[in-house]
């Protein structure tokens, strides 16, 4: 790395002392990560202009990094927020040195590699600082500029000063976040970037390309269709989207089409007048309504009916709309994102997709790759599921031997990410119950995906049921067929309730019973 500099050969100016009592007494009443994160960013720039700047924090453990919270200033939009620690890396490096590192044209630093992420956004200097805790690394500061400022240094021994104080912050408020959810936090998740479009988790150049295009594309304001197998993250992507795009402060509204009763869809949709069937005791505002100038997110878009297909295209073009019972148009200003994973070329030739519908939201496609295709990525987000589900049930981690992950690279992955967080999950559960893990139950965790198609459901249920092994030779509709039998059967045929097949595989009732419907299985079984 280009000009390492140990804090101990700078000489020690006093800092501010406004920026100290400003920063102690935030400390005193943050509640959260994102408010303290945000006040040292403005008292920093109140110092010095500087273009980005972001706080990692390290779980020696699993040797992942991930953001302290948002990063202000420049969207590095082609890295990925949960990334491997490599010496190769500026933060991998300040971890391994335990130094801070300096590079003053990161273009000509990274020349041997591809496109660097920051550089791509148009950032030329960079300076990064250990975190340092009772001799612990806790993470990495890093500051980053569009041009190198005539006083770099003198900025970097005010950042010098100031990261044991920073680290010390770190520490108190992942300390009371642990007091507050009463058991072990692993210090690199916060919910409150796992829950949102920050999980989309890449690594590889590749995939960084990809994440290229989808930020630019965010920004043009244009219909997207998203394509890809299912598990692969369709949904992630589209928080994303929306995320960084100029909707990012309104509505995100999500509609699961499948998941929706074709006689319900219509008043779901656009909303319906007072009276205008029985049971419409009132007015109801319908998504599209709701997601006025936001982002309106439809899944599974081939699911819809040619009918909603058309009434659908109609909103596209004119951004007009009438509730179900008046005659009243109502304009509207939503952007439209849509998802599907069927093969669109044959939906298209079988008349399942009206094409006038799909050319419209197929504005810009975009086609996420199946996990097969991005095994180099495999590793990381193997660690950030142990990391993220081992908080989430409460159950302690596990560190994946090389055979271990050797298995996981091998596999098909028919269902993606998904299937790989669900093996996962099941791995946890393993552990936790034995104390450790063989590599039979690594084969066993991926013979058998019991939560494929739907959330990970609580630990309670995950005990208490008994999941049928999946045949080789069968296709994946058979696997699906085969397994929601299966679950109806140790339910006694009960679907809803705390204890019936459609908790139990994690779905809402009116997604199973869909599934049900489609995949050929006797309603007899319902009850």
């Amino acid at each position: 790395m280009q000009k390492n500099t140990h804090a101990d050969s700078f000489r020690r100016p006093s800092v501010s002392h406004h920026i100290s009592g400003h920063l102690a007494r935030e400390l005193s009443r943050a509640t959260n990560r994102s408010s303290f994160f945000q006040t040292l960013s403005r008292l920093l720039k109140q110092e010095f202009y500087f273009d980005r700047l972001c706080i990692n924090l390290y779980d020696s453990n699993s040797e992942l990094l991930t953001y302290f919270s948002a990063a202000q200033g420049t969207v590095v939009s082609s890295l990925s927020p949960v990334r491997k620690a490599e010496k190769t890396t500026v933060a991998g490096h300040v971890i391994a040195s335990r130094k801070p590192v300096v590079i003053m044209d990161i273009a000509e630093h990274f020349a041997e590699s591809l496109l660097h992420p920051m550089t791509e956004a148009g950032l030329t200097t960079t300076m990064a600082f250990p975190l340092i805790v009772n001799d612990e690394i806790m993470g990495t500061l890093h500051c980053s500029f569009a041009q190198k400022p005539d006083d770099l240094y003198k900025k970097m021994e005010l950042l010098l000063e100031l990261c044991p104080f920073i680290a010390v912050c770190l520490g108190a408020i992942l300390a009371m976040e642990q007091l507050e959810q009463g058991a072990a936090i692993n210090p690199v998740i916060d919910d409150s970037l796992v829950e949102g479009c920050d999980t989309f988790i890449f690594e590889s150049p590749k995939m960084r390309h990809f994440m290229s295009l989808a930020s630019n594309v965010a920004k043009l304001d244009i219909p997207v269709l998203l394509l890809g197998e299912t598990g692969t993250g369709k949904t992630h992507l589209a928080h994303y989207i929306h995320t960084i795009s100029k909707r990012t402060k309104n509505k995100f509204v999500e509609v699961n089409c499948p998941a929706l009763a074709t006689t319900l869809f219509e008043s779901e949709l656009f909303g319906h007048a007072k009276g205008a069937f029985t049971g419409a005791s009132a007015k109801r505002v319908g998504r599209i309504e709701l997601a006025h100038q936001g982002t309106l997110f439809l899944d599974e878009i081939a699911e819809l009916s040619l009918e909603m297909q058309s009434k659908l295209l109609n909103v596209v073009d004119n951004k007009i709309f009438e509730r179900v019972g008046e005659s009243v148009s109502l304009s509207v200003d939503t952007r439209l994102i849509a998802a599907t994973n069927v093969n669109v070329s044959k939906a298209l030739k079988e008349g399942k997709l009206r094409s006038d519908f799909y050319y419209r939201l197929s504005t810009f496609t975009l086609e996420l790759p199946p996990l097969r295709h991005r095994q180099e990525e495999i590793p990381i987000l193997a660690n950030y599921f142990i990391s993220r589900l081992s908080i989430l049930h409460g159950l302690p981690g596990i560190r994946l031997s090389k055979s271990h992950m050797a298995q996981l690279l091998e596999h098909d992955w028919p269902g993606n990410i998904r299937e790989l967080r669900n093996v996962i999950n099941r791995l946890l559960l393993k552990n936790s119950m034995s104390g450790k893990i063989a590599d039979d139950d690594i084969r066993l965790a991926m013979e058998t995906d019991p939560f494929a198609y739907g959330e990970p459901m609580g630990i309670d249920m995950a005990r208490h049921y008994q999941w049928p092994k999946k045949a080789s030779s069968a296709n994946l509709h058979e696997v699906e067929r085969q397994h929601i039998q299966g679950v109806l059967k140790q339910t006694n045929g009960v679907i809803s309730g705390p204890r019936g097949a459609a908790a139990a595989l994690g779905l809402p009732r009116s997604t199973l019973q869909h599934k049900m419907r489609k995949l050929g299985i006797s309603r007899k079984n319902e009850q």
